[in-house]
């Protein structure tokens, strides 16, 4: 038993330090002998993303306003560095276990409960551990990225195996997933179902049905795992995006409200009700999102310069409804605009973006002098910036400085910026999809827009071009799924925070056109 533990290194995760303590005697008493440390979520993940680690054993409960320990995975999912040849535990209440099993893909590999109980702590890590090395290639392959061999590996061990057949099943689905192999993804997991019916299924099977564009299977396994109380983000954020898609605005906002009363320290989750709240105009919770997610994504591979501008450009809304507050609102905004400079390296054109807003809101408020300070410095930044960045930003920089002295001098750096448009990939493939859109060639348009996107993904022009070419696409028929699918990846791709006042509004437009027909497809 001792030579099974000995050359393994352990990583636990706890903030408890008597507890910590009696955790890592059991460990060393059964034979551990490399035992690293960690007393939080971002400790954790910038250990394991540089150091290999054989068993990682996560306490769920770090503390209150911690993050939890399953947050690590989501941490170095996030990263692109999933780590599937470790072995995770997770410490938890027995009465909790049932609670955490949603997610397909970030959930842990066996449980460990506290009072710590010797004997049980052993036996568990070693059946977990003999399994792991039971399909160790198959995840060797999996951390490579090798999905082919992954697949091959799965249907021999499968063979040598069957009694991991449940486990390779359900390695096998996310494999397909990975590959957005859908139709085969969506097969293994009906079948572990009829075998094997638990919430991390109906998860997996409404992921894939959403990544399929079949909205209603999707609505209806998503529901089922809520409504059994499971702790899931997938299930959340997937069934939100839905109630979005449909133009359920605040079914989508309620939802996302109790996703975070459930999971407060979820950035991912807190960032999405602070988009989806900012754009169905329910400021006051849109603020309290994106201040979450700035809070609990900085310094991470979940943090976002969207969400700091988005919590701005929300800032900015409520400054306009109570000006009694004004002087707090703007001290705010000027701080999170320094703080997305200082947390994103001072990038060039992360500065560009907030020294922009930060001549707005001067300039609203009657502070013409730092206003014109800051104007300038948003136009000496944007000159620093690399020619396909400064094609996707010139929009913003125009309607920023549209009521300014600096107008003119923006109207010319946008006409000599886009005589430069057809020399960038996706500017070029931008042009030739608005020269096909004006000749009705809507097919064209679409391939041209799709590519462009492709080159830059998350480029706001680009994305309201590809939408619109799309629902004018769907309006001749909705069964198109390719082009739902790609639509419905700019609707919910796009950021509040990254849009000009006028694409913002386009994007309103657009969302509600192609909800209604989202809407009458699912009810049909």
């Amino acid at each position: 038993m001792t030579a099974l533990f000995s050359d393994q290194t352990v990583l636990i995760v706890e903030k408890n330090l008597e507890e910590l303590a009696q955790l890592r005697q059991i460990l060393s008493s059964i034979g551990f002998q490399k035992i690293e440390v960690a007393s939080s979520v971002n400790m954790a993940a910038s250990l394991l993303a540089e150091v290999h680690v054989d068993l990682c054993i996560l306490v769920y409960d770090l503390g209150r306003q911690e993050q939890n320990g399953l947050q690590v995975l989501q941490q170095l999912k996030a990263a692109g560095k999933p780590i599937y040849s470790t072995c995770f535990m997770l410490v938890v209440d027995p009465e909790k276990v049932n609670l955490l099993m949603g997610s397909p893909e970030l959930s842990a590999d066996g449980y460990l409960s506290k009072p710590y109980d010797q004997l049980k702590i052993r036996a568990q890590l070693e059946k977990q551990l003999r399994i792991k090395r039971c399909i160790a290639q198959i995840e060797r392959f999996r951390d490579q990225g090798a999905w082919n061999e992954a697949l091959a590996e799965c249907d021999r061990i499968q063979k040598q195996f069957p009694a991991l057949g449940v486990l390779i099943f359900r390695i096998k689905g996310l494999v397909y997933l990975e590959k957005q192999h859908y139709q085969k993804a969506m097969q293994v997991f009906d079948r572990i179902r009829q075998a094997h019916d638990k919430p991390w299924v109906h998860v997996a099977l409404g992921i894939t049905a959403y990544e399929s564009t079949d909205y209603k299977r999707a609505r209806k396994e998503m529901n089922q795992v809520i409504d059994d109380q499971q702790v899931c983000q997938e299930a959340y954020l997937v069934m939100a995006r839905i109630h979005w898609l449909c133009g359920e605005r605040n079914q989508c906002v309620t939802l996302l409200r109790k996703a975070v009363m459930l999971q407060p320290t979820m950035p991912v989750l807190q960032g999405e009700l602070g988009n989806r709240a900012a754009f169905a105009e329910e400021l006051s919770v849109a603020v309290d999102g994106f201040r979450q997610a700035v809070h609990h994504a900085r310094h991470t591979a979940l943090q976002n310069p969207e969400y700091y501008f988005g919590l701005v450009r929300v800032i900015q809304q409520m400054i306009a409804d109570k000006p009694d507050r004004n002087s707090d609102f703007i001290q705010e905004a000027i701080r999170v605009l320094e703080s997305v400079v200082h947390d994103c390296m001072d990038d060039p054109e992360i500065r560009f973006r907030a020294r922009l807003i930060a001549a707005e809101i001067y300039r609203e408020n009657g502070e013409h002098q730092n206003a014109d300070f800051a104007a300038g410095d948003a136009l000496a930044q944007f000159r620093k910036i690399p020619l396909p960045a400064q094609l996707s930003g010139v929009d913003l920089l125009t309607d920023g400085l549209e009521p300014t002295r600096f107008s003119t001098e923006a109207q010319e750096l946008k006409q000599e910026v886009s005589r430069l448009m057809a020399s960038v990939e996706w500017g070029k493939c931008n042009l030739k999809g608005m020269l096909s859109f004006r000749q009705k060639s809507k097919v064209d348009a679409f391939k041209e827009f799709e590519q462009a996107w492709n080159a830059d993904p998350g480029n706001p022009g680009v994305g309201l071009n590809l939408l619109q070419t799309g629902i004018e696409s769907l309006r001749r028929t909705v069964a198109q799924p390719d082009v739902v699918k790609r639509c419905a990846e700019i609707v919910n791709a796009l950021h509040y925070g990254g849009l000009s006042a006028k694409q913002q509004q386009r994007y309103a437009l657009l969302t509600e056109r192609f909800s209604e027909l989202i809407k009458e497809a699912e009810i049909a």
